[in-house]
């Protein structure tokens, strides 16, 4: 299939030249992995960057209009850009947001009314709920397609063969709920020495951490690379404590994959849902992390739990993400008897 991925609007030319090439896989994810695992032939749109090789294409948004190239599919990125719409494909909105302001609303319903908009990609459970619920649709609209934007790279995301459940890791915005991690690490630094919260945060975070505890390690801003990689495969535990419902979490997504030990709070958005409590990781209080970890260490089902959750990531990584998507564009265009 020919697919475009359209609005991206970060400028590539402001990114570390070292991570230019890089971006599209690490960050956006889906237009890699859906070229990549799905086999299919995909461009992206962009402000400012063109690159012209393989089956993972990048043009800028000008050329593209110019363009009579043919898609199949039409993604656009996270809101309707009508500019970029084209008939004779389908056109999807990639949802990742949790939040719809009235400006987003009234393009998306519009964009429905007129038949334009055919699918919107978002995350099961809580998000496709509430996206329904924002948007004044039935909850079983078969026009909210879930599955296919919760893809993981296993290959990159994988435990090492010595795992250490008393290294915790926090790889996310700090505004997310650092300061709920930090006061258990603490907690269970006073109990044992040995724990240890690692903290890394995405380079747009622009007020870095200053925490002085010999519980906390800042190692500080990393890229989507090795470094990375290496401290997800090596620490044990990943306590997500965040603060507000959100469709889903990348450092969750990855840390199962690594096959840490996952807590999250309950009730926050869909990341909960997905995650079997007792089973794949744990969705309890966050009062009651530090006990729960301690003796998960005591009787060794930190590490049965962690290879449960790597099992799921691998049933749920971006080959079967892409493989759902494929199956379900091409009903829709049998369908539509093209």
């Amino acid at each position: 299939m020919r697919i475009g991925f359209v609005g991206i609007r970060r400028k590539y030319q402001e990114l570390d030249p070292s991570y230019r090439g890089d971006f599209t896989r690490y960050h956006l994810e889906l237009p890699f992995y859906f070229s990549r695992d799905g086999k299919n032939d995909v461009c992206v749109t962009t402000v400012d960057y063109t690159d012209n090789g393989g089956c993972l294409r990048h043009m800028t948004e000008g050329d593209f209009l110019r363009s009579d190239e043919k898609l199949d599919v039409i993604v656009h990125w996270r809101r309707w850009f009508r500019e970029l719409y084209r008939s004779e494909a389908l056109n999807f909105i990639n949802c990742q947001d949790h939040s719809f302001g009235p400006e987003w609303k009234f393009d998306v319903v519009a964009a429905l009314e007129r038949r334009e908009l055919d699918g919107i990609l978002c995350f099961p459970t809580w998000h496709k709920t509430n996206l329904a619920m924002e948007l004044g649709m039935a909850q079983d609209d078969p026009r909210l397609i879930s599955g296919t934007t919760l893809g993981v790279d296993t290959e990159i995301y994988r435990p090492h063969d010595q795992k250490d459940p008393r290294e915790l890791l926090w790889a996310s915005d700090p505004g997310r709920g650092l300061e709920g991690a930090v006061r258990l690490a603490i907690k269970l630094w006073q109990r044992d020495r040995r724990f240890k919260l690692n903290i890394v945060y995405p380079d747009y975070v622009r007020i870095p951490p200053v925490i002085n505890h010999p519980a906390v390690k800042v190692i500080g801003c990393l890229k989507n690379d090795p470094k990375l990689w290496d401290l997800f495969g090596r620490c044990g535990i990943l306590p997500y404590t965040s603060v507000f419902k959100e469709p889903s979490s990348r450092a969750h997504r990855q840390a199962m994959a690594a096959g840490c030990l996952v807590l999250y709070p309950p009730d926050m958005g869909s990341p909960s849902f997905l995650i079997d409590d007792g089973k794949t990781g744990y969705v309890r209080d966050i009062d009651t992390w530090a006990d729960l970890i301690v003796e998960s260490i005591a009787d060794g089902s930190w590490s049965v739990v962690g290879s449960a959750a790597r099992k799921f990531a691998i049933e749920e990584d971006w080959r079967v993400q892409a493989g759902r998507f494929n199956e379900t564009v091409r009903k829709m265009i049998e369908a539509r008897g093209r």
